[in-house]
């Protein structure tokens, strides 16, 4: 992609061995990704590029913050994240193992460059919580917005125990 050319890794100059890169992640790297659930974060990521003989380890060691919406009550919120992922390459001529894997991806022997920007958007959208509420903290009372909070907290009707008439109808098809 262009803008990220930071992220290529030339490992066809590197000696075997670990070798480190270090980046600083702010909010104009994920505008680089069309649909990114991120658009700001101050977030820094070690790689750690082990050249092998036949194949490279990389170890992506992620913290920082995240701005991100309580799924709640709407209200922005920074949040802490931070993970280590691990992510192994290997080289093939077939076309049929270029498929990438969960932990593994291929590449060709006449690749030069490994470009890790899709690598680093991923693991950091990864190291997201599924469920986003930034507003509660263990053991204390929910700092939500109060204005959201009363329209989600709808008044049940009275008669929870009246069926709806449309269930009623569909009942009669019901197969005995």
């Amino acid at each position: 992609m262009k803008g990220l050319r930071e992220f290529e890794i030339p490992f066809v100059g590197l000696k075997i061995g670990v070798h480190e890169f270090d980046y600083a992640i702010d909010g104009k790297f994920f505008s680089f990704f069309e649909g990114s659930p991120i658009a700001d974060c101050n977030v820094k990521v070690k790689v750690e590029f082990e050249k092998k003989e036949t194949f490279f380890i990389l170890k992506f060691f992620i913290d920082g913050s995240v701005k991100a919406e309580c799924d709640r009550c709407l209200i922005s919120f920074d949040k802490e994240i931070f993970g280590d992922c691990v992510c192994y390459i290997k080289f093939t001529e077939d076309p049929k193992l270029m498929s990438d894997e969960d932990e593994v991806i291929y590449i060709s022997r006449d690749e030069t460059i490994l470009d890790i920007s899709q690598l680093v958007y991923e693991y950091i959208i990864l190291c997201l919580p599924m469920q986003r509420l930034g507003c509660v903290t263990p053991g204390q009372e929910p700092q939500c917005n109060k204005e959201v909070l009363k329209y989600l907290v709808a008044e049940q009707p009275e008669n929870e125990n009246e069926s709806d008439p449309r269930w009623e109808a569909l009942k009669k098809f019901k197969k005995d």
